[in-house]
């Protein structure tokens, strides 16, 4: 008899293309999650050997010499080869972003306000460490990754190291003693307004200048760098900082190319003592491609996937990202794979196995943070692999390798990288079709975003061409659209709560959850009040998130800066300035993310439903049931449950929804980012409806409250 809990049969099933895929896969599916302390132990050492060293130059020096240090990994099967870390899931602890939330954790206390509001997963490569950690050669860490107990001393040693050291100690050092507001701040991740301070995984949301990268090959662009230099005249601090900065970024260039060489080294050690001979010509073959690319540019589609391989996983390594993402994949890749294929030099089945391999080399990528910020992004790094679009021309862009690209995640299916469409009603049937495939599978992607909606706001954002906006719009992160190759990432402090918002307007600033009080109001009467309540808290609460994080980017500046990064964002080597400096073409994209306005909106419905039109309640005794978690007010509940909800094309709730919607942009946009841009607006939820709702009582909506929350 089948079960409520019994999953439903998928639609579409398939299997990797080849053995080889699938002992790759499997070999990631049966592995636990470990930490790596071999780049932050080699970026330490050289952190303490550089003190002095201008902050570009030294933060280049400390990734290079880690980057030149790692030790390089070719496992059974691969084709593609260059791993972040040791283990098939491993992850860096990046203690020069954040240390404290490690030392916390290490001594065995909360790592921050929010972590009593969230939750992690249990199952799959966590449940696999925690059985490890059972064995007692290995304690577990945050809840989810391994580290050998000999190693504990190590990281803890490290982190003592960064601390004062690091960028959230610089910032919080910084904003805590110079923001008049910082109390809000801090009241704010007390009670669940604001999520946990996202220092230590605070950068992604971009793609990088793929398409430069692979035709130049690194080697070209160091000699561009050093053009500059060549015939450069300090004449102020700008000109000086340009120097450090092309000095910079041509040492994080040299450092990949060395560290593409080490993994030819090994590949020819490997192919000596390799006893297969298929195996050890595959040997072979890697070592040749990894001394070609990406110092050069590559000549076949097999070599082209490596050195994006190269370079792409080198901009993990270099910072503490999540939404760090390929862009438009199937656009700069196509000539490769076309051109071999016209040649009969590769056929589309040996394209399919190594996009699959690709899928299962991303998917392997881990990264560590705050407990809070783990259980938000639930382990996915968002590396959003778009497809489809349009043309400089305004012709539809779907090609071979497109539908390659969606076959691989049919038949390979894997959390990364997810993938997404740029629609347009002229792409084909073929691909549109193979897309629905794909999500038939229940990976949960493709996602599909309207491309002209998109133009339509880059073209009035940037001011960017048509034409350029149209070949190069690409998605950085979950839903964050980003100009590919020219935009600086959505670096951004985090989320706001707009329940908790809804739950400040109606108490006149008083949370009732936490017993703090955030901001002194009128307690409403009406709705006009309420209203204006929380439009007040909204642009407040927007405006401290906002001048706070730009504090923290000036520490970003001078310690985590993403120098190989800018060396491949244009224009940073034309102007000279990293990304932190403000190079990228377009700087607008920084901003101020939230979650649950649907619920204020509902709860604005009811309100004025209830207590304005039919004058059945007043606002005192719907907050008495609130407090009560509706419990005695069964009756009022299920009056708030049939109010209007948006969402059913009812204007009583979706005019509230445009007014809040609006006035919520035009908060966001009367801010300036760190890089002197309007921050730009953005609605967006990831899984922060959990920890936001656990953190908030019930609402007018009709929601109630977990039961937990009272005791706080």
């Amino acid at each position: 008899m089948k079960t409520i809990t019994d999953p439903e049969p998928r639609e579409v099933h398939r299997e990797p293309s080849t053995i080889r895929i699938s002992r790759l896969r499997q070999q990631y599916l049966s592995s636990p999650l470990h930490i790596d302390l071999e780049y932050i132990t080699h970026y330490t050492a050289a952190h303490q050997a550089s003190d002095g060293y201008n902050p570009l130059e030294r933060r280049a020096f400390c990734h290079a010499q880690a980057m030149m240090q790692l030790s390089p990994q070719i496992r059974n099967d691969e084709l593609l080869v260059g791993t972040k870390t040791g283990y098939v899931r491993g992850a860096i602890p990046y203690l020069n972003y954040a240390c404290q939330y490690v030392l916390r954790e290490l001594n065995r206390e909360e790592q921050e306000a929010q972590d009593k509001f969230t939750d992690i997963g249990t199952g799959g490569g966590i449940e696999l460490s925690v059985k490890l950690a059972r064995s007692g050669n290995y304690d577990m860490f945050g809840k989810k990754f391994l580290i050998p107990r000999d190693d504990k001393a190590t990281l803890k040693e490290l982190a003592q190291y960064w601390s004062g050291r690091c960028m959230q100690d610089e910032s919080d050092r910084v904003w805590k003693e110079s923001y008049p507001q910082a109390d809000f701040i801090e009241k704010g991740w007390q009670m669940g307004l604001y999520t946990a301070p996202h220092d230590p995984a605070p950068e992604g949301r971009y793609v990088l200048d793929f398409e430069t990268a692979l035709t130049e090959g690194l080697t070209r662009i160091i000699k561009r760098a050093q053009e500059q230099i060549d015939r450069h005249e300090i004449t102020d601090f700008t000109s000086s900082e340009q120097l450090f900065f092309w000095r910079a970024g041509i040492k994080t260039l040299e450092a990949v190319i060395i560290w593409a060489e080490n993994h030819a080294r090994l590949a020819t050690k490997l192919a000596e003592q390799e006893q297969d001979s298929i195996r050890q010509e595959e040997m072979l073959e890697i070592a040749r491609i990894c001394h070609q690319v990406p110092a050069n540019p590559p000549q076949s589609f097999r070599e082209a996937m490596q050195a994006w391989w190269f370079i792409y996983l080198a901009g993990h390594i270099e910072g503490a990202h999540l939404g760090y993402s390929p862009g438009r994949f199937d656009r700069y890749m196509y000539p490769y794979y076309q051109r071999d294929l016209d040649k009969g030099l590769i056929t589309p089945e040996a394209a399919l196995e190594l996009l699959e391999a690709l899928r299962i080399k991303m998917t392997e990528i881990e990264y560590m943070a705050s407990f809070s910020w783990e259980g938000l992004g639930s382990g996915n790094l968002y590396q959003n692999m778009i497809l489809g679009g349009l043309d400089e021309a305004g012709r539809p862009a779907d090609n071979a390798l497109s539908l390659l690209i969606l076959q691989s995640a049919i038949n390979c299916q894997t959390t990364q990288p997810t993938l997404s469409i740029w629609y347009d009603d002229r792409l084909s049937d073929e691909f549109l079709m193979k897309a629905i495939e794909c999500v038939k599978t229940g990976v949960g992607f493709p996602a599909f975003f309207n491309t002209g909606i998109y133009l339509q706001h880059e073209l009035e954002k940037s001011k960017l061409p048509l034409a350029t906006i149209r070949k190069y719009a690409a998605m950085g992160g979950c839903t964050e659209p980003t100009m590919e190759g020219m935009s600086y990432g959505i670096v951004q402090a985090g989320f706001i709560n707009h329940a908790k918002l809804f739950e400040l307007a109606i108490n006149g600033g008083f949370d009732p959850i936490s017993k703090l009080q955030l901001h002194s109001m009128p307690i409403p009467q009406d709705i006009a009040l309420l209203k204006d309540n929380y439009l007040s808290i909204l642009r407040l609460t927007i405006r401290h998130w906002q001048r706070y994080w730009n504090y923290v980017m000036a520490a970003h500046r001078n310690i985590c800066n993403l120098i190989f990064s800018a060396m491949l964002v244009r224009d940073c080597i034309t102007r000279g300035k990293s990304l932190d400096d403000g190079g990228a073409i377009v700087n607008g994209a920084p901003t101020t993310l939230s979650s649950g306005m649907v619920n204020v909106v509902n709860s604005f419905a009811a309100v004025e439903e209830l207590f304005t039109t039919q004058r059945l309640h007043d606002l005192d005794e719907l907050r008495t049931a609130l407090s009560a978690n509706w419990e005695g007010f069964e009756d009022l509940r299920r009056q708030a449950m049939h109010a209007p909800k948006w969402g059913n094309n009812d204007p009583r709730a979706d005019r509230y929804y445009e007014e809040f919607f609006t006035r919520y942009c035009e908060f966001v946009s009367e801010q300036k980012n760190y890089l002197g841009e309007p921050y730009d607006p953005s609605m967006l939820a990831i899984s922060t409806h959990a920890p936001f709702g656990r953190a908030c009582g019930a609402t007018p909506d009709g929601r109630l409250a977990e039961l937990e929350q009272f005791i706080f």
